[in-house]
């Protein structure tokens, strides 16, 4: 019988692994996933909430007229 490789989402920046059947991003060092699940587990690179909002953020503030409130709504120039 072959044992079964589970595939989950890891943030190496924020070291946050996301677990599926909690749908949360949980603390995990590559040493701790390497112990807890050996060969089991592989893991695909992924942004987590963190590097998001972190994102987010350095873009409010490197662009701030696009994320200016309007007045009005937006109308097409022409």
């Amino acid at each position: 019988m072959r044992a079964s490789i589970v595939t989950s989402q890891y943030c190496r920046v924020h070291q946050l692994l996301f677990i599926r059947s909690l749908q949360e991003w949980l603390a995990f060092s590559p040493a701790h996933i390497a112990h807890a699940f050996g060969d089991a587990m592989q893991v695909v690179e992924a942004t987590c909430p963190r590097c998001l909002a972190m994102t987010q953020s350095a873009m409010h503030r490197q662009f701030p007229a696009l994320y200016a409130r309007s007045s009005g709504p937006v109308t097409p120039e022409g």
